[in-house]
């Protein structure tokens, strides 16, 4: 029972999956009660201090930014975390794996940061930041492997994994929520006022006989959340996610750590069960020919995603790096024509206009999936990922 106990307080106070293993004889064996380990205490003068100097580094700061981590949703601080960023008067980025946060929040969002794949404008503000606050923010190279010019870490401040790290200062043992909420008491309000320029994305798709790129796909997605509202969406590996990094912010899943193929259509179904909320997938061929046929449970469930299936018949991300090489090469599968064997409708597109019309469509159709099969030229790459492989092809020829 204590081991249980540890473990269940593990999970609870780090908010991540935990393993708990049991011989197959003894799933049935009774056991004494699981008695919940104490709540975990938070040295008060440590996290004045803490708190403290992170203030008076953000107040020295002549261009302070705020970026927000994959651990704000992990700890349910993204409405605490928006009101902290208005009232330090602080512009907000997120991280490629932090993007989706404060999507619905009132959050002086200005974009996310991805380096040499980025906005220029937001990767010079986070970049010739001199009070940048990664709060909640993984440091890995997904995350900060690109960079324009490198960011010098140990002139951030860092609130990470339960410690908070400011120049060649640590602070353990205080978590995310006690450091937040702390700085939401030292700072009461009012909010100040201050304005950012958000980022901008592409709107207005013409209705045209042109092929479909990409960064096509955003805009219809664009125009169709301005009509309708904003749906969650699910992304898969690929161009796909950098596509997803040019539609207006909303709640997004995506494997953006492990960059794990097949994770798109099963994660969609997963963000439909849990929320109840018609989600939107973008997912490539090559992931689809992996874990695209779980479609096959939406009929039993009764789930409807809407899912935009980028086909180029082709790895082309790997294309891309590895142009020489022929196993990138994946013919046409008929995607479309699956979709009715799987319980649910399938299009396919080839032009604007067509993917204009499939998309309205897709939108006016309830209780079974609707699968836009989208046929995309060899070659052709969404903006983000056309500037992300321009710049890593920098950097490398500089080195």
């Amino acid at each position: 029972p204590a081991d249980i106990a540890r473990v269940l307080a593990n999970c609870l106070r780090h908010s991540e999956p935990v393993y708990i293993e049991m011989p197959r004889d003894m799933v049935a064996v009774p056991c004494l009660e699981v008695v919940s380990e104490p709540a975990f205490k938070v040295d008060p003068d440590a996290l004045d201090a803490c708190v403290d100097e992170i203030l008076e580094r953000l107040q020295q700061a002549k261009s302070p930014v705020l970026m927000a981590g994959v651990e704000v949703r992990r700890y349910g601080l993204e409405d605490k975390v928006a009101t902290l960023s208005r009232r330090l008067g602080l512009p907000v980025v997120t991280s490629f794996m932090g993007r989706g946060l404060l999507a619905d929040q009132d959050a002086p969002l200005v974009g996310t940061y991805m380096g040499v794949a980025g906005f220029p404008e937001v990767t010079q503000l986070v970049e010739n930041s001199d009070g940048l606050f990664l709060l909640g923010e993984i440091i890995c190279d997904t995350n900060f492997a690109v960079s324009e010019t490198k960011i010098d870490m140990r002139k951030t401040i860092q609130a990470l994994s339960g410690q908070v790290n400011i120049g060649y200062h640590t602070y353990a043992n205080l978590p995310l929520a006690a450091v937040v909420n702390r700085m939401l008491e030292r700072v009461p309000g009012p909010d100040k006022m201050f304005t950012v320029t958000p980022q901008h994305f592409p709107t207005g798709l013409p209705a045209d006989d042109q092929s479909i790129t990409p960064t096509d796909i955003a805009t219809a997605v664009n125009d169709l959340m301005a009509r309708h509202g904003k749906m969650p969406m699910a992304s898969d590996m690929g161009d796909c996610l950098f596509t997803a990094m040019e539609i207006s912010h909303t709640a997004l899943v995506a494997p953006g750590y492990y960059a794990t193929m097949g994770f798109g259509v099963p994660a969609g179904l997963g963000l439909q069960a849990a929320t109840g909320e018609r989600p939107l997938i973008l997912v490539g061929d090559g992931a689809f020919q992996m874990t695209g046929w779980e479609l096959g449970n939406c009929k039993r469930y009764g789930w409807d995603p809407i899912v935009l299936l980028f086909n180029n018949a082709s790895w082309e991300m790997l294309r891309t790096f590895q142009p020489e090489s022929h196993f990138n090469d994946l013919g046409h599968w008929g995607f479309a024509e699956m979709a009715a064997g799987l319980g649910g409708d399938g299009v396919r597109v080839g032009t604007r206009a067509e993917l204009k019309r499939a998309l309205d469509q897709a939108m006016a159709t309830r209780g079974k999936f609707q699968l836009i099969e989208v046929t995309i030229p060899q070659g052709v790459l969404s903006s983000t990922l056309a500037r992300f492989v321009a710049g890593v092809k920098r950097l490398n020829a500089a080195k």
